[in-house]
């Protein structure tokens, strides 16, 4: 059911205006940003270089912006847009935010989004007062909740295994998504490469059988920090990844769709014979974990949990928690060197969850 003009399921207040409706100076200075220019002109892209989702991010906090004038000031839409923002318009927009009760992490990232905008808008001002204010808001800062624990890997990898191990009675499609959601979650427990890389494995490019073994390897091009990733697949896991490729994802690549598209060869596919979305990984794996834990563990939390039980478990392989994780954390040529360390990091991670969990 449609929300509105701004967005599905929230009251006018806390939309983001979308850019389509945005007052048309403004908007023609976010899309000269986003062209890329040449070096003759100075004026376009000056966000090209940076990636969709950091530029969609300050679109839509920009847009909570317009929003906020749109309700309140509605005339301040006619000025002209480095105008707009003003020290005491801002204001009134962090007294707003908070009176319908935003956390001040919320309110930060919102001043942010304005502070980018405010820059493209007019290069030359001094917009510090936009920092002040967040200096401010962070003085005061408190989490919107108590962090969660942070839950050990062999935890997840068992809720992974007890969801494999449950699906294998019935041949249903129901039973082939839940049989593909154990073995996310299983192997994101041992492997816990970013959200991204983990939703756009390909069989035969990002994930490859050679020598007997499965490896796991990410290009420089494909990892936030352009280092290569390379690692070998437990072998605890093999079995399980063999019936998935050889019966489960089989059954889920003939499922029919309103949403259908080419699988290719991605590994994760949705049970409307579509590969997998991000969105749609992290709600599959957040729906099982909050049911087994209480409280979901989104895949970044994978990553914490793999430091944590390096930490715990295995401190004296603590420092290798960085190339595991995929962080940079020497010069890029020593590229080989990271290689090397990152294998024998995650080789002695295995190994550890191996015995908490009685494989060997």
């Amino acid at each position: 059911m449609s929300g509105g003009r701004y967005g599905p399921n929230k009251t006018p207040e806390r939309r983001c205006m979308p850019l389509a409706l945005w007052p048309e100076a403004d908007r023609t200075v976010w899309q000269n940003a986003l062209t890329p220019g040449t070096i003759l002109d100075d004026h376009l892209g000056a966000l090209a270089h940076l990636s969709v989702a950091s530029n969609y991010k300050v679109e839509r906090g920009y847009g909570r912006f317009l929003t906020y004038c749109k309700i309140h000031e509605p005339d301040c839409l006619q000025e002209a847009p480095a105008e707009r923002i003003s020290p005491q318009r801002v204001k009134s927009y962090i007294n707003h935010l908070t009176d319908i009760g935003n956390s001040t992490q919320t309110i930060m990232c919102r001043l942010q989004d304005v502070g980018s905008m405010a820059s493209l808008l007019a290069s030359e001002r001094d917009w510090s007062f936009i920092n002040r204010l967040a200096s401010r808001i962070r003085a005061r800062h408190k989490p919107a909740r108590e962090k969660s624990r942070i839950l050990m890997t062999d935890e997840l990898a068992q809720l992974g295994y007890d969801l494999m191990h449950a699906a294998q009675s019935d041949d249903s499609i129901s039973d082939a998504v839940q049989y593909r959601d154990g073995l996310m979650i299983a192997l994101l427990a041992y492997v816990p490469i970013r959200r991204k890389n983990f939703t756009a494995l390909e069989i035969g490019s990002s994930i490859v059988r050679r020598q007997g073994q499965w490896f796991i390897q990410l290009t420089p091009e494909q990892t936030k920090t352009h280092a290569w990733f390379e690692t070998i697949l437990p072998p605890a896991l093999e079995p399980y990844l063999q019936r998935y490729l050889d019966f489960y994802r089989p059954m889920l690549v003939a499922c029919t769709g309103r949403w259908r598209k080419p699988t290719g060869n991605a590994l994760w596919i949705s049970n409307h014979g579509s590969p997998m979305t991000q969105d749609g990984l992290y709600s599959r794996i957040c729906r099982h974990t909050g049911e087994r834990f209480g409280e979901h563990c989104s895949p970044h939390m994978f990553r914490d949990a793999a430091a944590s039980t390096l930490a715990t478990e295995a401190p004296e392989y603590v420092r290798m928690a960085a190339p595991l994780l995929g962080h940079r954390s020497f010069q890029t040529t020593e590229k080989y060197y990271r290689q090397a360390k990152a294998q024998e990091g995650h080789g002695s991670f295995v190994k550890t969850i191996t015995a908490l969990r009685g494989e060997g």
